[in-house]
């Protein structure tokens, strides 16, 4: 194999991982905000969609920023 075929292997299943992630994160994420968003009440000052939007910049926040954490412990101790 050449080095750009072992290259984008760790890539293809980076992205492959990633999209079958996305598919729990609908089935357990789905029903919480389902229930967030249904639990809104309709001009409280905020649209349903203000409750969405927040919700998912938030969690891809929280989880870039616990990625950033165990890429700096990874480099740390390699």
């Amino acid at each position: 194999m050449t080095l750009d075929a072992l290259l984008s292997l760790p890539l293809l299943s980076a992205f492959l991982v990633g999209l079958l992630g996305g598919v729990h994160c609908v089935g357990m994420c789905g029903g919480i905000v389902g229930a967030l968003s249904l639990g809104a009440r309709p001009g409280a000052g905020r649209p349903r969609w203000g409750l969405l939007l927040d919700y998912n910049l938030g969690r891809i926040a929280s989880y870039t920023v616990a990625g950033a954490l165990m890429g700096g412990i990874g480099a740390l101790a390699a």
